[in-house]
């Protein structure tokens, strides 16, 4: 990990969690040793200068993303420059959003936000897992819509030890500070992005802010099964662009069983067309190596890192889907680089009823939640920072909702009925067909019995006789049947009210 903290290549993890999404989640609970006293001035090609203890390091991609981190990584002193729009109130802001610029973090709890005038704002929080323990404090001042953010964090049990060094470190700094005597060479820094509200052009279904004047296209779209919400923007110039949802992904996979493998179906067999509405026979796979083939298939790009997402991961267990049974959820982060040398992050979730493929009902599951974005190295804090803009402005258009719901529930009410309507065709069916059997095997016993099976048509009383005549005649009235037998078709007792018994199985139908 220090040497990973150590880098000074443009990474996208950097960009957007160089400490708290990286360093600070692995802040163990052994303390670094105390500062002995030796600080320096650190002045950086990004144009700052600061002062920070000699064995600190420092990692910055512009001047609204630095770190100053502690050798094992336990605390650091950070700056960070977000997107926070105007009329949005920045305690609330802080506490509802910022965790998620930071894709790294996870397990936040806040314990306070709260305002200190209208532009300036202080939040404290807990964050990490049940081995990784940190706390972190943040000021926000804002301008615009634009925030900088100056965060002191450190390894929980050591957070109040070393708040003083961190708020020297951060009351030290410096912007503009010339390097080695002279000018920082030009750099872009984070730019202060205009944004506009998108709407789905498709069924106004969805909302989010993008950067003004990029070109969006996607949105909405319908298949035979899906109802799948897709779309790009991208930049003017075309280096940035931002991304949501995948249209190629099939609708579902389905994990080979024996039942399928008896059957012939190979793993990689596509159901259907493919794309949004096939199915794929494919086992379960990780959101890192699923997401890392979506890279390369999607841009040709080259992987050079994953991260996991146990917050994303923990979203997605919630899904009703996986209520039923044994499953799994996994999300991730993938960091790769294009041939271009542009560097994007992808982030995906996977889930479903993994763990089950020796089941002979093959188990389905899904891979979802893919967004992110492409930009040239020295912009990805200005993508980063749209992306998370888009992902907190997103909002559902309540009237499409309803409408949707009770499409939905229209859809279901028709498929329940022709459930029911099939089933009960079904029944019929077979019923029909034991009927048909049942007739068969009567009348092979009546042959072998030498018996006949008569209908009294007026009373539809059944009687059975000697089979030894072609007609059968019953007295009309008698409370006892006695057949009359004849060969012809003609009362055989002119004097007698006589009525004329049918056959069944051949003159009436046997059922």
């Amino acid at each position: 990990m220090k040497g990973a903290l150590a880098r000074r290549g443009r990474s996208a993890f950097a960009v957007m969690a160089v400490a708290l999404g990286t360093a600070l989640l692995a802040a163990g609970s052994v303390a670094d040793a105390k500062t002995d006293g030796a600080w320096v001035m650190h002045r950086d090609p990004a144009g700052f200068a600061v002062q920070k203890p000699s064995d600190w390091q420092v990692q910055a991609d512009g001047a609204g993303e630095i770190a100053v981190t502690a050798p094992r990584g336990t605390a650091a002193a950070m700056v960070r420059a977000r997107v926070v729009p105007e009329r949005a109130d920045l305690a609330q802001w802080l506490q509802q959003h910022y965790a998620a610029t930071e894709p790294g973090l996870y397990n936040v709890r806040m314990l306070k936000a709260e305002g200190r005038g209208p532009h300036v704002a202080h939040a404290a929080f807990d964050y990490g897992s049940n081995v990784f323990q940190g706390r972190a404090s943040v000021i926000a001042v804002r301008h615009g819509d634009m925030a900088t953010l100056f965060v002191a964090a450190a390894a929980r049990n050591d957070f109040a030890q070393r708040l003083p060094e961190l708020s020297r470190i951060l009351d030290s700094l410096r912007f503009g500070a010339a390097v080695g005597g002279k000018n920082p060479a030009p750099q872009r820094q984070l730019q202060a992005l205009t944004y506009a509200r998108w709407t789905d052009p498709y069924e106004q279904a969805f909302s989010a802010d993008l950067p003004a004047g990029w070109r969006t296209e996607g949105g909405l779209r319908r298949s035979t099964w899906n109802v799948r919400l897709a779309f790009a923007s991208t930049s003017a110039d075309g280096a940035m662009q931002l991304f949501s949802g995948d249209m190629t992904l099939p609708r579902m996979f389905i994990e080979p069983n024996p039942t399928i493998t008896s059957l012939g179906y190979p793993e990689g067999q596509v159901f259907g067309q493919g794309g949004p509405d096939g199915q794929t026979i494919l086992r379960f796979q990780s959101a890192e190596n699923f997401g890392a083939q979506l890279v390369r298939s999607r841009f040709g790009a080259q992987v050079t890192g994953t991260r996991q997402r146990p917050d994303l991961a923990e979203i997605a267990r919630r899904n009703p889907l996986l209520q039923r049974g044994p499953a799994a959820a996994t999300a991730a982060d993938i960091e790769f680089r294009l041939r271009d040398g542009r560097i994007g992050v992808l982030t995906l979730t996977t889930f479903g009823g993994a763990g089950m493929a020796g089941a002979n009902v093959g188990t389905t599951w899904w891979a979802d939640g893919v967004h992110g974005f492409i930009a040239p190295a020295d912009s990805a804090s200005t993508a980063a920072a749209a992306m998370a803009r888009m992902l907190t402005s997103a909002r559902e258009n309540p009237q499409w909702a309803a409408g949707e719901a009770d499409h939905q529930r229209r859809m279901s009410t028709q498929y329940q009925a022709y459930l029911r309507w099939s089933q009960d065709l079904q029944q019929q069916a077979i019923a029909q067909r034991w009927q048909a059997d049942e007739a068969r095997q009567r009348g092979v016993r009546d042959l072998l019995g030498g018996t006949v099976r008569l209908q009294d048509p007026t009373t539809g009383e059944t009687f059975e006789a000697t089979a030894q005549d072609r007609y059968y005649f019953r007295v009309k009235g008698a409370d006892r049947l006695t057949a009359l037998g004849s060969d012809t078709d003609f009362k055989p007792l002119r004097d007698l009210d006589l009525t004329r018994l049918l056959q069944i199985g051949t003159e009436v139908p046997d059922r």
